[in-house]
């Protein structure tokens, strides 16, 4: 009669494993799911796998500031400006250096018409990235946009 040690050690290690492939297909795999689903224009499961990563509590700062990033932008696509500034405003909160956030803000602000506020975040994205062309011109749009209104 064959032992029943070894099959109940390979379970327990097998069950290790897969528990292990589930703790790695969290946080920065979520992240990664997330921008091929929104490249794919698949903005609502975009957000439900942001949401997914900064609930995981796997992510480093610099990962959790991007997975709010991107959540907003995939927001910002579904036309929910407010949920995309609160999580712009997040990821900066986390990440003060993080141009891209200011950059992605400066759009939802400019959708509400704030063009100050939109102006002021395109100048802290070139700021941090200086040698950055598109945020410098983003930069010089909204300084013409904010003179007009």
């Amino acid at each position: 009669m064959p032992s029943l040690v070894p099959r109940t050690i390979m379970i327990a290690l097998l069950a290790v494993f897969a528990l292990a492939a589930v703790a790695l297909a969290g946080g920065k795999q979520d992240i990664l799911a997330g921008n091929q689903a929104a490249q794919a224009g698949q903005f609502k499961k975009a957000v439900a796998l942001y949401s997914q990563a900064i609930a995981s509590g796997q992510l480093k700062p610099a990962n959790l500031a991007v997975a709010y990033n991107n959540r907003g932008s995939a927001r910002d696509d579904l036309g929910q400006t407010k949920a995309a500034l609160a999580d712009y405003a997040q990821a900066i909160a986390i990440d003060p250096g993080y141009a891209e956030a200011y950059y992605n803000r400066s759009y939802a602000y400019e959708k509400l018409k704030q063009w100050g506020k939109a102006l002021t975040d395109a100048v802290k994205a070139a700021e941090l990235q200086p040698n950055d062309e598109v945020y410098l011109q983003r930069e010089f749009y909204l300084r013409g946009k904010a003179k007009l209104n």
